[in-house]
């Protein structure tokens, strides 16, 4: 499996996000402790840029209506806020990721 590079390591600091282009995918890479994961930055549910949401933990907020992921797995924890209406929102897809050096790599985008 081949992996490119998508940046630092100090570039993204323990609790935060960065989203970068890779092979014409928008990819998020996040920072949770020390690890790095990276997810679709676009949400499943209305595209929706990830990377302008909030990272809480390894949750991922989406600005646009509220869906939740788990930036470690690309799961949906919880989809869409429209008062009582419950939507459902496919997982995100989620990508290897290994840090080398000061360089962190994605496999397979």
């Amino acid at each position: 499996m081949s992996f490119i590079e998508v940046g630092q390591i100090d570039q993204i600091p323990v609790g935060s996000m960065k989203s970068t282009s890779v092979s014409g995918k928008q990819i998020l890479i996040a920072n949770v402790d020390g690890e790095f994961y990276a997810i679709n930055n676009t949400c499943t549910h209305a595209g929706g840029d990830l990377s302008k949401g909030k990272l809480e933990g390894k949750i991922v907020t989406c600005p646009r209506h509220g869906s939740k992921f788990d930036v470690t797995t690309g799961k949906c924890i919880l989809g869409p806020k429209f008062g009582f209406l419950k939507i459902n929102t496919k997982d995100a897809t989620a990508f290897e990721v290994k840090a080398e050096e000061n360089k962190i790599l994605v496999a397979g985008a």
